[in-house]
This record gives C-alpha cells, structure tokens and sequence, in this order.
C-alpha cells in the first residue's frame, strides 16, 4: 500500500537521525499530545497553506510546531508523513485499500479510514485503522500537495541493452543502455489543484544505478553508477555508461550475470503562481526488480 513518495520520505525521515517502525495493530486509538508527548507550537503567519508561506524544510515539517518524544524534538505535522502522536507519524493513506483486505479488520469507511503509519523505531512501516483522524484536519500546504503529486508520477519500465551481450569478455568493457524516451527518463510532471492554485511536481533524472549479480553464492551484487541512460552501441565511439566484469559467469545460475536498473531522481515542484516549494532535500528512485539483462560473460584463454 505504501507508494513510493512514502517510502522515500520515510528515507528522509531516517537521514536526520529518526529510525522508523511499524507498531502491528489493526486498529488504535491516537490523539495529539499523547502521554508521552509534550507539544508545542506557534503559529507563523503565512504557515496556513498559502503559497510562499510557511517553513517547506527540515524534510516536510510545516510551521513551527513541535513535539517531545523520548528526548527528541521532532515536527507535530509533517506534509509528507502527515500527524505525530504517540511516537508515530499518520497520513491518510491514498488510496484507500479495498474492504475487504484484512487491514480493515471487519470495520468500513463508516467506522473511519486507514492510515499509513511510521513509527520512531526499528521495524518497517504499515497501516493501520483508526476511528478519527489523529490530529485536526489541515488545509493543504504546497509541499504536501506536491508530494501528492508526486504520488502520482509513475515512470515507464526501461528496456536495457548491453553489447557486447551474448559473448561479453573478463576485462573488456561492456555497454550498458536503456530507451531513452520522455516517459521512461523523464522529465515527468504531474499536477494537483489546490485551494486556489495548482501545483506541479517534476522529476528529472539525476543518476542510473545497476545492480549487478556477483558471485554463484548469491546475495551478493555489485552497484556501478552512470549519470545518463547511456548510449546505444556505434563501433568507434565511446560508452557514457560501461561496466567491466573481472570474472566469468560459468558459476552463475544459467551461466549468465543478471543485471537491473534503478533511477534516482531530482525532485522540484513550483504553484500556478510561480513560486518554488523547496523539494532540494528530497530525491526518489524507481525500481524496476521485474526489468532484468542476461549476460553470458566468457573468459579468453590465451595458448602460447
């Protein structure tokens, strides 16, 4: 259920020194200020979710109102992980899951929704029922609209290639590419109205990530890095993205290296009425773990 904006934020939240967790439960029962919390908050003018206003840092924290947790002071209202209470952040997850999906726990929309949880812990995040929403009801920020946005970019599966790809050589380099096209690299937009004006998010590929298998042990792989989606083989020219393999592929599964791609992002987002949201702490990537390259790697034996 979570969607890629989500995790990704979650990644921001662990970067500034916040490890998340889900708590299992089917339901619960939250409130702000919970006992363990101590909040506090003033009000900034123009933090109410007017362009321009509001602090859009600190990875989604919006205004200047704070809660105490075990000692740290974190963001009560995050825009990209919604409410704090009780050591977890809720957003109202988008879309809502089926009825009949187990989440539920045998209650409906009548009874009240289900909510994407992350928690200051150790385990990984989930989502849980609740009867009311964890905190009062907010207008929309822009930054939040613009990770609602995000929510909705969805990039195109590549299609990889490498040459040489059916009889590659231990120490010599082999091409790696995909089909570059607008909606596979990108940029790619989305946009969302909000009260009075749209925002617009926009992600530009920043970096390519291989994955590599390496080694018939298995659990084991290699990254290499390319700043572009590479380019299609020409004799004579030279590759902007190339890996060189140091072993032969005879003991891996099927004799072949399997190779998958990932891209990561730079994200920015602006309002119909020309103002920047401040996304430069936030980066995303896609991953493609059904987008698979086979490569037979074959080791030249020299006769004197």
């Amino acid at each position: 259920m979570l969607n890629s904006a989500w995790r990704a934020a979650l990644c921001v939240l662990t970067g500034i020194g916040l490890t998340v967790a889900f708590v299992p439960s089917a339901s619960a029962d939250v409130a702000p200020c919970a006992d363990d919390i101590i909040c506090t908050g003033i009000h900034v003018p123009g933090s109410d979710g007017t362009p321009g206003g509001g602090s859009a840092g600190g990875g989604g924290d919006s205004g200047t109102e704070t809660c105490s947790w075990n000692g740290q002071t974190v963001p009560c209202w995050r825009d990209d992980l919604g409410w704090f209470s009780s050591g977890c952040y809720y957003r109202l997850a988008k879309p809502q899951p089926l009825e009949s999906e187990d989440v539920w726990d045998g209650k409906t929309s009548k009874d009240g929704a289900i909510y994407d949880r992350a928690c200051l812990g150790n385990e990984a995040p989930g989502s849980v029922f609740l009867a009311q929403a964890p905190g009062p009801m907010k207008p929309p920020t822009p930054r939040q609209l613009a990770f609602d946005a995000l929510d909705q970019i969805k990039p195109a599966k590549p299609k990889l290639h490498a040459a040489p790809q059916t009889d590659a050589v231990v120490g010599s380099p082999v091409w790696f590419w995909f089909d570059a096209n607008q909606p596979t690299s990108g940029p790619i937009s989305h946009s969302i109205q909000g009260p009075g004006y749209v925002v617009t998010t926009t992600v530009t590929l920043k970096q390519v990530v291989w994955t590599i298998d390496d080694g018939p042990a298995g659990h084991r792989t290699q990254e290499f890095t390319c700043a572009d989606p590479g380019t299609p083989f020409a004799a004579g020219q030279t590759p902007s993205c190339s890996h060189i393999f140091t072993s032969s592929s005879a003991g891996m599964k099927d004799h072949v290296y399997t190779a998958r791609v990932s891209l990561v992002w730079r994200v920015t987002a602006k309002t119909s009425t020309n103002v920047d949201i401040d996304m430069a702490d936030f980066t995303w990537r896609s991953e493609f773990p059904d987008v698979t390259l086979q490569i037979p790697v074959n080791e030249v034996q020299v006769l004197n």
